[in-house]
């Protein structure tokens, strides 16, 4: 008995994990280019971080955030990477919401500000606290 033993194509054995791995980069593409001008944005505002730092010490000398969420911590590039950072107008408008901490409560500071003369001029500057709901208005 001579028989001729044929062998499968790398292709005919492995196809059935090969075409869900090309899905799989493919989706993971998308997301990383949706995802550039997210990541540049956060990037921009953490290397100018007198935007934040400036308007925490405004939210610092508040007496009603003193109240409320007792003395603020420094905010870390965490918050800003887990927040929402949006520029506008040629990258002279800014819109910010980054989580701060207090020594008794938690809260997302939103500021809004407008680059003018190479000088960030701040529009609004507010903290909202999840519990109970409310918002105090630093700076409108």
């Amino acid at each position: 008995m001579n028989e001729l033993i044929t062998k499968k194509s790398r292709w005919n054995t492995h196809w059935k994990w090969l075409i869900p791995l090309l899905v799989l980069f493919s989706g993971i593409l998308i997301i990383l280019a949706s995802a550039g001008n997210e990541i540049s944005g956060v990037v921009a505002v953490y290397a100018e971080s007198e935007i934040y730092e400036n308007a925490l010490e405004i939210a610092r000398e508040n007496q009603e955030v003193k109240q409320k969420l007792g003395d603020l911590e420094p905010i870390d590039f965490f918050a800003i990477a887990e927040g929402v950072v949006k520029y506008s107008n040629d990258n002279n408008s800014i819109a910010i919401s980054v989580r701060v901490k207090g020594s008794k409560e938690k809260g997302k500071l939103d500021i809004s500000a407008d680059k003018k003369e190479n000088k960030w001029e701040y529009n609004r500057i507010q903290i909202r606290i999840r519990k109970p709901k409310e918002t105090i208005k630093i700076l409108e």
